[in-house]
């Protein structure tokens, strides 16, 4: 990505493209994805549909249908023609689908309630899922076995770390987050983060940032943690945006890191994208934005990703938005 990002360049991203299901078949977006090379992006819907676009131009490409097992949570793999997913009917299991030729290459059965999360791994083939039958489970592309099965409650979150060796899980019960090495996962957490939030703080998705110092704790309520992810230090709260209402689909969270990791993008209730500068200010701080573009006409966006590798970011909520950085603006 050589655009730099801060302050200036966010508050010149404008929202250029807007796709809509027909009325039929509106439904909340509750995953998305971009590949390894940001070139395509992967959305989930309720109404048991995925969809891919090509990121880059910002065209809808293809619909992909789960009509009889549902979808949530689906990721690209490793390779650009291949996702996973969770089904939310029929059975718990993971399906494993090349996108090109619509053909399922295997299905990772074994969760007895549904996998809310998954995570691929950034360093091979092997990949995470978190269910409400309150484990996560490891797994390879290879095998249809789980090749580890880690006890934890529900709900929960997990991310992995930008090296692929280690993993977060997070415990809302306990409000501690658990760091796991993945070659050592019959030894529990190698730390425990304790979450300081005294106002019923529910995280609905963990993330790392690239640069490997954060640990993002996001939550739909206007209020995310920020974690050293070296000390477990609460680092920062950032607050200042509309929390949402609850709602019966879950999705992948409203907040996530630019890909430098110095700043924090999340959506607002008020319908504005606002973002937080945590890399030049000190520790133990409650931040608030320093600023905000306005959504795109007709959208209230509760999720949101950023491109990995080009200056572009999606939110979506019913609608799927696309926002550029603009020059002229």
């Amino acid at each position: 990505m050589s655009l730099p990002l801060n302050k200036d360049t966010l508050s010149k991203f404008r929202a250029i493209k807007t796709f809509r299901l027909s009325e039929k078949e509106v439904a909340p977006v509750t995953s998305l994805n971009f590949d390894d090379h940001g070139k395509y992006l992967l959305t989930a819907s309720a109404n048991d549909n995925m969809h891919i676009y090509d990121a880059i131009s910002c065209k809808f490409l293809n619909t992909i249908g789960s009509k009889k097992y549902g979808c949530h949570s689906a990721k690209f793999t490793h390779a650009q023609n291949e996702c996973i997913y969770s089904s939310t009917m029929k059975s718990f299991d993971i399906r494993h689908l090349n996108l090109e030729t619509n053909q399922y290459l295997r299905y990772f059965a074994g969760h007895g309630a549904l996998v809310h999360d998954l995570q691929m791994s950034p360093l091979n083939d092997t990949f995470l899922s978190a269910s409400y039958d309150e484990s996560v489970r490891l797994w390879d592309l290879r095998s249809s076995k789980a090749q580890a099965i880690v006890p934890t409650v529900v709900p929960n979150c997990i991310a992995y770390d930008p090296s692929g060796l280690v993993f977060a899980l997070g415990n809302p019960e306990s409000m501690e987050i658990g760091l796991y090495n993945l070659k050592q996962l019959n030894k529990g957490p190698f730390k425990v983060i304790k979450v300081n939030a005294n106002d019923h703080f529910i995280w609905n998705k963990l993330e790392f940032s690239n640069n490997g110092k954060y640990l993002l704790a996001g939550s739909a309520m206007g209020k995310h943690l920020i974690f050293d992810s070296f000390s477990g230090d609460q680092l920062f709260e950032l607050n200042g945006t509309r929390a949402f209402p609850p709602r019966e689909f879950i999705d992948t969270g409203s907040v996530c890191f630019t890909p430098d990791g110095n700043y924090t993008v999340g959506t607002d209730y008020d319908g504005k994208i606002a973002f937080w500068n945590h890399s030049d200010v000190i520790s133990n701080k409650t931040l608030k934005p320093c600023g905000s573009i306005v959504a795109a006409p007709e959208s209230c966006p509760r999720t949101i990703a950023f491109n990995p590798k080009y200056s572009m970011f999606v939110t979506a909520d019913e609608n799927v938005d696309f926002y550029v950085y603009e020059h002229d603006v």
